[in-house]
């Protein structure tokens, strides 16, 4: 008798358990499915508030479009019940036709930059009492705009004269109005309150960045990085190529020439130092696509760097090395083997360390992808068509011309002979800078893993400065 009551408790047990969990599926499919309708409301007020601005035509028809078919998918996907996507896709499309408007809102106006890339956690502060909210593509900035990124966070922003931010994790920067000039008028300004950046000047101006402890005029065709310590307000100014002019509060100055750096502490500046070169990737070639059931370790090799006492290695999914998949900053050797356990696309990049502990500038990022050819059992057979090859309007902003489209994901694009990065959709965004006058031929070619390729051409003028 107690066996049988022992049995009939454990089978009620098992049933409220049962019966706990498939209430939990349904209250948990109840939320999906709202945050699904939510998103695809939202998408789709912004779609109608959209489609009476005749501004959309002339500059954001593409992202319209984009945005516009991801909300048919999510609709199309909630009435499968496939919730998941439903929301991912309703998400993409609010983001996307937000960001039209946000970028609608600002045109016109006195908007001095905006975001060209982003990753991770990045936010936005409009003037000094606004509220913080979520960065998005294409959003332009003006004075008084605060950035910052959190730990996983990067962003790329370019400003009206062509230069180009590239803002690190843990970051915090302010626009500032135009000021100085090297003899062409104001330069581009920012304030750095901390963090890490690093900038590409313009062929015709400069750029002035401003921390705690000093001011930092890097000139016209320069890349150079500007690195505040949150806590001590330690500066450290380096050029990787051209130089900067800088000063400090106390009212030192120093010239900063190519692969030099200075360090300010207070109100003294250092005398600059000579940072290692940059190394150049040996193998494997780039673009290098690898069978993942047939290549198990791959080889990363570089040229030795005079003068270098270690390497920094960084293999990451995404361009702005972000997240890394190898973050190994005490390399001795310059090659490494990786062990490959899974797909995907991935980029790798080494820097070189002096005996003083002083990092050289990044080489040049290389791709690999890694895929199974024997995916879904039976193979994969080759695919003889080539890659779709979609490009938005081009904006030109003096020699600067903002190229992106979309491609097949996990294809290699490459504007003008240099290589894009992609993201996971196949979406993409390029900054090139033309140096002649007149008219300019801009080519994008998209050559996906069987060798197929797509070109598309686009002529575009640039005026005399």
């Amino acid at each position: 008798m107690e066996t049988l009551q022992s049995w009939g408790l454990l089978l009620l047990l098992l049933a409220l358990a049962g019966l706990g969990v498939y209430v939990y599926r349904q209250l948990d499919r109840s939320s999906l499915r709202q945050e699904a309708e939510a998103m695809i409301s939202q998408a789709e007020a912004l779609r109608q508030r959209l489609s009476n601005e005749p501004r959309v035509a002339t500059g954001f028809a593409a992202e319209l479009a984009d945005g516009a078919q991801s909300l048919k998918e999510a609709k199309a996907r909630l009435e499968a019940r496939d919730l998941g996507a439903a929301r991912d896709r309703g998400r993409h499309s609010r983001d996307v036709l937000q960001s039209i408007v946000d970028a609608l809102a600002l045109r016109g106006g006195a908007s001095q930059a905006q975001f060209v890339s982003l990753q991770g956690d990045v936010e936005l502060r409009r003037g000094s009492g606004g509220d913080w909210e979520e960065a998005r593509s294409r959003v332009q900035l003006q004075s008084g705009d605060t950035v910052r990124t959190a730990e996983n966070g990067s962003a790329v922003v370019m400003f009206q004269d062509g230069t180009l931010y590239t803002v690190q994790p843990n970051t915090q920067l302010v626009v500032s109005p135009r000021s100085g000039g090297g003899g062409s008028g104001p330069e581009q300004s920012i304030e750095m309150q901390y963090g890490w950046v690093n900038l590409s000047t313009s062929q015709s101006t400069g750029s002035n960045v401003k921390t705690p402890g000093a001011v930092a005029r890097v000139k016209e065709s320069s890349e150079a990085y500007v690195a505040v310590d949150k806590g001590s307000s330690q500066g450290r100014f380096g050029a990787y190529r051209g130089g900067m002019e800088l000063s400090s509060s106390g009212g030192m100055t120093r010239q900063v020439g190519a692969l030099q750096q200075v360090v300010q502490t207070g109100d003294l500046l250092s005398e600059p130092k000579a940072m290692p070169g940059k190394p150049e990737p040996v193998e494997p070639v780039d673009d290098l696509l690898l069978d993942l059931d047939a290549t198990k370790k791959l080889v990363l090799a570089w040229q030795p760097v005079s003068g270098a006492a270690r390497y920094s290695l960084q293999v990451s999914r995404n361009h702005l090395f972000v997240d890394n998949v190898i973050d190994a900053g005490n390399r001795t050797k310059t090659r490494a083997t990786l062990g490959l356990r899974g797909e995907g696309s991935f980029q790798w990049r080494v820097a070189a360390f002096g005996t003083d502990g002083l990092q050289g500038p990044w080489s040049e990022p290389r791709k690999f992808r890694v895929a199974s050819a024997a995916r879904g059992g039976g193979g994969e057979k080759q695919d003889a068509a080539p890659p779709e090859l979609d490009l938005g309007d081009i904006k030109t902003y003096g020699s600067i011309s903002m190229v992106n489209g979309r491609t097949e994901p996990g294809a290699r694009v490459e504007v003008n002979g240099e290589q894009v990065a992609l993201g996971a959709d196949g979406s993409f965004t390029k900054a090139v800078q033309l140096s002649k006058e007149g008219w300019n031929i801009i080519e994008v070619r998209a050559r996906n893993a069987w060798g197929n390729e797509t070109v598309r051409r686009h002529r575009v003028f640039v005026e005399s400065p």
